[in-house]
């Protein structure tokens, strides 16, 4: 046998015992994470970016709206003829209100000044009023 050929068959064995050493018992590898663990993790995560949202939806609301309007799910309004922000939402669909937030919320009340809000302050407000629909009505 030549020296080539015994070169040949020391490097076929050693890749023989190799991969034959990698499917053994001892060396399992990890099962692959289940698909509903990946689903499982999003709503947590979309959780907590709602949350982020609606609170800093709450801060919008308790900086330009708080003045006039009841903004939580209880108590009454400053301004009498405010309504209740949860008696808003269940008048009026979210989808309506983002549309009123996006093209200047103007009302025909006097002393309600017109408000426009930035894209993310809409997405914000509307987070925000999202968990108000759970409030029960005044």
């Amino acid at each position: 046998m030549s020296l080539r050929t015994s070169a040949f068959k020391m490097v076929l064995a050693a890749a023989v015992l190799t991969s034959a050493s990698c499917e053994t018992p001892d060396r399992v590898p990890a099962p692959a994470p289940a698909a509903h663990a990946e689903a499982t993790a999003l709503p947590s995560l979309s959780a907590t970016m709602d949350s982020e949202a609606a609170s800093r939806g709450r801060a919008i609301t308790i900086i330009g709206c708080a003045s006039c309007h009841a903004i939580d799910a209880t108590g009454a309004s400053p301004l009498a003829a405010a309504p209740p922000f949860r008696d808003v939402v269940h008048r009026r669909s979210l989808d309506d209100l983002e549309t009123a937030f996006a093209t200047g919320l103007v009302t025909t009340h006097p002393a309600m000044p017109p408000y426009v809000f930035r894209a993310a302050e809409i997405d914000d407000l509307i987070a925000y009023f999202e968990t108000l629909k759970t409030a029960p009505a005044s």
